[in-house]
């Protein structure tokens, strides 16, 4: 009689499957470490390795052995990571020969491309779902059937050998722009995230977030904003800041009295801030600078502005909104103190400093990154040796470097794997010529008129940043939508960035918002409901990109002047909307100040100075009559009281 796999013997061979995934994550750190100061191979099989080893890194972490999971899927998921290897050594092995036959596709050249663009597709739809290998699927079939394709969709078709070759071993696609951004910057900032969290930056940041909050009204509230903003800077992931700091701010917020929606909302729409807000700004910084050939540290820099701004509106309209709810000060003593979680934090900024410096005086992103790295590991190290004797501060310090490599590698080879596969779409869709058709249809939808086009790309952004990753939301929007918008004539940077806010902006927009599904799971609420309340939330994101085309100056395209006065009109616009939303400012509006409240915040946000003083004059025609109806009933109750 054949016996039965007991759990103990599934636990002892799940826990060697997870060795193996750390000792390989680790591999990665390391190697990527060294490569940011000598390239050890060529550039291609640079990005084979990183591809190797984060589709290896997927596969082992989906190798998972219990009653419900038939044997032959670890198999095949073996097979997979065995085969990711196989293809990436044959691939290094044939180099000068791939690089040189770039005329003729050889049956060798041919079946490893095959095999990479199988194993990428199998990768990404176990790490994100059907939705990306849909789109890389549909990308590939239209380069195959173009000849077949109606009215502006048609071109002249590619063999399936140069869709395969296209795609993977002529060196494009696979390993173009989009995986080399991953495998030599986007990779180096993930081991930074990595170690931050393992030598316990991100668990200062919310230390600081809850001191912070007994400190303001709407404190319980303003913990996701402040969280979501400084853990998401650093991280870049919308999904993995909800589930990280929403598992503290969320309750929070609930315990305070917030219902459940506006909870999730509020950790929603700051999280998706997260993504937005330097130095990451979810990989999409790099992609930037690289398609638009201009400095990382000058798209991180124009960047600041609209990040803060937006966060403003979030953080203005729960402050309206603990106002309307009677919420106080958070007194809790439980709650850490503020001097000490600050001083705390601090010297976690070291770090961060050493990045900016070297990207100020233009040494590239890698090597910046390298030395950033270095001066986090020593922060650690002194971390360690304020708590514990020698022997305990080297074991703890070796202890935690290799817990933040292994973090960061993990994290990294799911977004490797999008990358790569991203980068097959890219490729296909440029080689036939479709974006440019599409720019060409828009503008004649759009007439002459800018705004209706950028409403159009908008839209398209959305729908097209619905359940997917960032990362490439912003770059099929990039590929689509920001081509249109150049070609009407709005400056390179403020389409790119135009088009990357409405992509990132679709994680709280329905029916998909998948921030927002996160987060109301996590606060029990209806994810209708916490999707339209985020979005309300972050109205100043969906208002701030029409800035970036109207007012370029936001993005340091103009005057000092025009830059200030910019941001001004949005801090009003913020300040309208939300008192508009709300209902409420000091206590209920009534309706002639509601509607003066709207129609300054179009006055404010219409890009043009007449309209701007018109706002201007609007909104404080209804701060006016809003402070002199409360005084006036002030003084009526007061008169009432002693009369009583």
């Amino acid at each position: 009689m054949q016996q039965r796999n007991l759990p103990g013997d599934y636990s002892r061979r799940n826990r060697t499957i997870d060795r193996l995934t750390t000792v390989t994550a680790i591999l990665m750190s390391v190697y990527h470490f060294v490569s940011a100061q000598k390239l050890l191979v060529f550039s291609d099989i640079h990005v084979a390795i990183h591809i190797c080893f984060a589709l290896v890194i997927v596969f082992l972490q989906k190798m998972k052995l219990d009653d419900r999971r038939h044997p032959v899927e670890n198999s095949l998921l073996a097979a997979l990571a065995l085969a990711s290897m196989g293809v990436t050594i044959f691939i290094a092995a044939n180099y000068e020969a791939f690089k040189t036959s770039m005329g003729q596709n050889p049956p060798g050249k041919v079946l490893s491309g095959a095999i990479l663009l199988a194993v990428l597709i199998i990768g990404t739809y176990l790490t994100w779902g059907k939705t990306i290998p849909i789109i890389v699927l549909i990308a590939l079939a239209y380069g195959y059937f173009g000849p077949y394709m109606p009215g502006f969709l048609y071109h002249g078709g590619l063999s399936l050998d140069r869709v395969i070759t296209y795609s993977t071993t002529n060196f494009t696609g696979v390993f173009g722009m989009l995986g080399t951004i991953s495998a030599n910057t986007i990779v180096l900032f993930s081991i930074f995230a990595g170690l931050m969290q393992a030598f316990g930056a991100l668990d200062a940041i919310m230390n600081v977030a809850m001191a912070a909050s007994g400190k303001v009204r709407s404190g319980a509230a303003q913990v996701a904003v402040l969280s979501s903003g400084l853990v998401g800077s650093v991280t870049g992931s919308v999904a993995a800041n909800i589930s990280m700091t929403g598992a503290v701010s969320i309750p929070l917020m609930k315990k305070r009295g917030y219902p459940p929606e506006f909870a999730g909302a509020c950790e929603a729409a700051a999280s998706t801030g997260g993504a937005i807000l330097p130095p990451v700004m979810n990989a999409a910084a790099f992609i930037i600078a690289s398609w638009t050939s201009t400095p990382y540290i000058k798209i991180a820099l124009i960047g600041v502005a609209p990040a803060l701004l937006y966060y403003f509106g979030i953080s203005l309209s729960i402050y309206i909104k603990a106002i309307k709810l009677g919420d106080k000060k958070n007194e809790d003593d439980a709650l850490p103190h503020f001097k000490k979680a600050f001083l705390e934090f601090v010297i976690y900024i070291i770090p961060l400093i050493v990045l900016v410096v070297f990207l100020v005086k233009m040494y590239s992103p890698q090597v910046s990154l390298f030395y950033a790295i270095l001066a986090l590991l020593l922060v650690g190290l002194i971390q360690q040796v304020r708590g514990s004797g020698l022997a305990g501060c080297v074991r703890g310090f070796v202890r935690k470097t290799l817990d933040g490599l292994a973090i960061g590698s993990k994290s990294m080879a799911m977004i490797a794997v999008v990358m790569a596969i991203m980068g097959v779409v890219v490729q296909i869709l440029t080689a036939t010529g479709l974006p440019s058709k599409i720019s060409q249809f828009v503008i004649t939808l759009a007439g002459d008129n800018l705004f209706l086009l950028a409403l159009f790309v908008a839209i398209t952004c959305l729908i097209f940043g619905m359940g997917m990753p960032a990362a490439p939301a912003y770059i099929l929007a990039a590929l689509l939508g920001a081509p249109a918008l150049t070609a009407f004539g709005v400056p390179l940077l403020a389409a790119h960035f135009f088009v990357f806010y409405y992509g990132e902006l679709s994680a709280v927009t329905p029916p998909v918002a998948i921030g927002a599904l996160v987060a109301s799971g996590l606060a029990k609420g209806d994810f209708m409901k916490t999707s339209l309340i985020s979005m309300r939330l972050a109205v100043c994101g969906f208002a701030i990109p029409f800035m970036f085309i109207f007012r370029p100056e936001i993005l340091l395209m103009g005057t000092l002047w025009e830059f200030f006065w910019s941001i001004l009109m949005v801090m009003v616009f913020a300040f309208a909307c939300v008192i508009f939303f709300e209902n409420f400012f000091l206590e209920k509006l009534i309706l002639p100040e509601r509607i003066g409240a709207a129609a300054a915040a179009f006055c404010c946000i219409w890009p043009h100075f007449a309209f701007d003083f018109v706002g201007l004059a609007l909104i404080a025609l209804v701060v006016a009559s809003h402070l002199c109806r409360r005084r006036r009933a002030a003084r009526a109750q007061g008169a009432e009281g002693p009369a009583a």
